[in-house]
């Protein structure tokens, strides 16, 4: 038996647990040992299993594997470089009510959370996050460490780069691009491409400048 140890104790480390015991393997291949995380002092509350101390200080045993728990993506991928410079070894979750179809290309570390769906021919980097009720369509490429939010639907042709974000309730349409480190807002629809680094936001979406 393996034991999960979910990397980031907060809102979405706690989300992630009570969807990791409805995945499949659960009490079968794994268990949840409890979590890690550096702000160790803020992340204490209303756990379900323990603090087992910061990142870079827990010791790795034997037996342990890692999820990343983290929505921000740079912060996600420090996290999992941090952990794999300590020879981690990564589980990727899927819910049991995840639908995956036909011939499918998935990373190591990747989360797919309830009522997600996954087309054919589709190809997930490692460590990509799709939450609750999104769908990624037929030949599909979403880059590493990327974080999709719940109810977001990428159709069929699809390419995303590395680390982007896309807030919940986001669009796009089939064939569309986006690049490395974009971040796609709540409810917005990407039409045909969004280039490298830009946040974009609203219908269609469009460049918003800090």
């Amino acid at each position: 038996m393996e034991h999960l140890v979910i990397a980031g104790a907060g809102a979405m480390g706690r989300e992630l647990y009570w969807n990791a015991i409805s995945s499949k393997g659960y009490n079968k291949t794994f268990d949840i040992k409890g979590y890690i995380d550096d702000m160790a002092d803020e992340a204490q509350e209303n756990l379900q299993k323990p603090l087992l101390g910061s990142i870079d200080e827990y010791k790795i045993q034997k037996e342990d594997v890692f999820i990343c728990a983290i929505g921000n993506t740079k912060a996600r991928e420090n996290v999992v470089e941090k952990l794999k410079k300590k020879e981690a070894k990564f589980l990727s979750l899927i819910h049991n009510t995840a639908i995956l179809q036909g011939n499918i290309s998935l990373g190591t570390g990747i989360y797919l959370g309830p009522f997600t769906v996954i087309g054919d021919h589709a190809c997930l980097g490692d460590h990509v996050m799709l939450n609750t009720h999104s769908a990624i369509g037929h030949d599909a490429i979403i880059g590493e460490y990327t974080c999709i939010m719940s109810y977001v639907d990428i159709t069929g042709g699809c390419k995303l780069g590395k680390r982007v974000f896309l807030g919940s309730g986001s669009r796009m349409v089939p064939n569309s691009k986006i690049g490395d480190d974009a971040y796609i807002g709540v409810g917005s629809v990407v039409l045909r491409r969004v280039q490298e680094g830009k946040k974009v936001f609203g219908n269609p979406a469009k460049i918003y400048e800090i």
